[in-house]
């Protein structure tokens, strides 16, 4: 019974789905949600992904993922002993989040005079990629409310093998999903919003990274299910994940957040959403501290892999703390004090960077582990000379930057070579996997530290045939033109780069969008595994001449690629261990 209702809930949630999107296809601007997301002239693809481009519809989207996911559930695992604590979870959510929709977000709200064209979707949102990046993140925060379900199954029923071996694939796919978000939005940043950079530290990205680093750490946590170590740990990370997912949705969606990621200012939707949180919270942290006396657990042993994970965990939830005050301090300020805050990414990095340091040095410890355990006279000889280089090279005049940037470096080197002396004496591409991960991390690192040291920027002004030498590349504008599109009109400058007899094209767009009037850059980006040259145009001045921004962004490429590692390292670890 309980898996034939979740297969009719999911179906009439996608019937609901699809004819809302019917109507975006179909121009009907009878419908609010439609008259206020769309126009007769956006083309057909913008057309459906402004289904889930503002609150309502993105809501609904997410209703429709949880319910999907209940079925799936259901259809895989209805045999289990768990299914229907599971089962009954993700229903006490759903009809929570259904109320939320009805009485605060219905989409399917109509004028009495239908309209003869919409207001237009936002010029931002009318890109391939934010058409991907708003349902993956709804998929990220959806699936960790399915493992919710299951830790609190898990609490009521035991958490037996099979229990913790579907807990690991569901956190698989959730890290999975939510890290593979950031990434798209990161490349969405970069290339559209014009200011050379893929994370500022946005308070609406810094909410995103929130249920990640809790994520994260829960996905670390579930390793020590092999002999249930801290399971009231993994449970409490369990629950704090999802509730981090629920603050997120009421941060951005109350509007309390000004950010180019933010559905415009609505209390009751805050008020509905925060209630959810408490209820929420509340709820599920009550059950976990009456069933704590049920997870009591061993302390890993002192120098073992269970107690660098514990390590790490720890690590990463001072990170998510800092996260957590960085972001919502100027909230509180605001709210009870009626002064205005403003942290910026100084106070992110400065805190954080040292932190992801003892990461990677914990990630080099797990790999000499049996060296350490067996050979401690040496251990601590080799400790001894290894602090001793890094304690003359922070005594130099090298700048902190630098210094990370070298720790780091031989960081990659010895995972690498760790790496190929584990795979060549085995032949087990497993070996290669569990390296993979931690490489990939340490490699976004040394990019990220790569782009921060050494890239470049610069404002000109140029005319067309007019060029520029800066950085060792010579930037030339050569030729503007204005050219029309269906829905909007832009002003197109292409331009060279000329490095070491190397000729590179780039072209820039200002766009004017024909409904509204709204005026957006396109950037213009060539890109190479080293860096990238990247060129927005701005304003036209009365005598001809246009003014440009001009940057050279180093490791930018490297970032992707890492990212790209580090997700395929998850995805192959999720199946593995799941035995498919």
């Amino acid at each position: 019974m309980g898996s034939k209702l979740s297969y009719a809930n999911f179906s009439v949630l996608l019937i609901a789905c699809a004819y809302l999107a019917y109507q975006f296809l179909q121009d009907n601007f009878s419908f609010i949600y439609v008259f206020e997301n769309s126009s007769n002239l956006l083309p057909v693809f913008y057309k459906f992904s402004a289904f889930w481009s503002a609150h309502e519809g993105s809501f609904l989207l997410m209703i429709l993922f949880l319910s999907g996911s209940l079925a799936v559930n259901n259809l895989l695992f209805w045999e289990e002993k768990w299914i229907p604590i599971s089962n009954a979870t993700i229903a006490f959510i759903l009809f929570f989040y259904l109320l939320f929709q009805i009485f605060t977000s219905n989409p399917f709200l109509t004028f009495d005079i239908l309209p003869k064209n919409g207001t237009d979707l936002n010029p931002l949102l009318q890109d391939p990629l934010l058409a991907i990046h708003p349902p993956v993140l709804f998929a990220g925060y959806v699936f960790y409310a399915v493992t919710f379900s299951l830790v609190i199954a898990g609490l009521f029923r035991g958490f037996d093998k099979e229990l913790f071996k579907n807990l690991k694939l569901w956190a698989g796919i959730s890290w999975f999903t939510l890290t593979l978000a950031i990434l798209l939005g990161s490349i969405w940043a970069y290339y559209e919003l014009g200011w050379g950079g893929y994370w500022f530290w946005d308070p609406v990205e810094n909410i995103v990274l929130l249920p990640w680093l809790a994520g994260t750490a829960f996905t670390h946590s579930l390793i020590y299910s092999r002999n249930k170590i801290l399971l009231s740990w993994m449970v409490f990370l369990g629950i704090s994940t999802f509730l981090l997912s629920i603050l997120g949705s009421f941060i951005v969606r109350s509007g309390i957040l000004n950010s180019v990621h933010s559905f415009a200012s609505d209390p009751s939707r805050g008020i509905f959403l925060l209630s959810l949180f408490a209820l929420f919270a509340f709820a599920s942290l009550g059950l976990f501290f009456s069933k704590s006396v049920l997870l009591k657990s061993n302390w890993p042993e002192l120098i073992s892999k269970q107690y660098l994970l514990v390590l790490n965990n720890i690590v990463l939830v001072v990170i998510l703390l800092i996260v957590f005050l960085g972001t919502l301090y100027p909230i509180v300020t605001e709210v009870f004090y009626n002064q205005k805050l403003s942290i910026g990414p100084d106070y992110f990095s400065s805190l954080i960077t040292p932190l992801v340091f003892v990461l990677i040095a914990l990630f080099l410890a797990e790999q000499f582990l049996g060296y350490l355990k067996s050979n401690q006279r040496n251990t601590l000889i080799i400790s001894i000379i290894i602090a001793s280089v890094f304690l003359f090279l922070f005594i130099s005049e090298l700048n902190p930057v630098t210094l990370g940037l070298i720790f780091v470096a031989l960081a990659l080197i010895i995972l690498l070579l760790r790496a190929l002396v584990e795979f060549f004496s085995t032949k087990d591409i497993k070996v290669m996997h569990k390296i993979l991960g931690h490489f990939s991390v340490v490699l976004l690192t040394f990019s990220v530290l790569l782009n921060h040291e050494f890239s470049e920027t610069i404002d000109v002004k140029l005319k067309p045939g007019d060029e520029i030498e800066f950085s060792g590349a010579t930037l030339k504008l050569e030729s503007i033109n204005v050219e029309g599109q269906a829905n909007f009109d832009s002003v197109v400058a292409s331009f060279s780069v000329l490095e070491s007899n190397l000729k590179k094209t780039l072209v820039s767009e200002k766009r004017v969008y024909k409904i509204g009037g709204v005026i957006t850059a396109e950037t213009g980006i060539s890109s190479s595994l080293i860096k990238d040259y990247h060129v927005v145009l701005g304003d036209r001045y009365q005598d001809g001449s246009w003014s440009i921004r001009y940057s050279i962004n180093y490791g930018i490429m490297m970032i992707w690629i890492s990212s790209i590692l580090l997700l395929f390292a998850m995805l192959y670890g999720t199946i593995r261990r799941h035995g498919y």
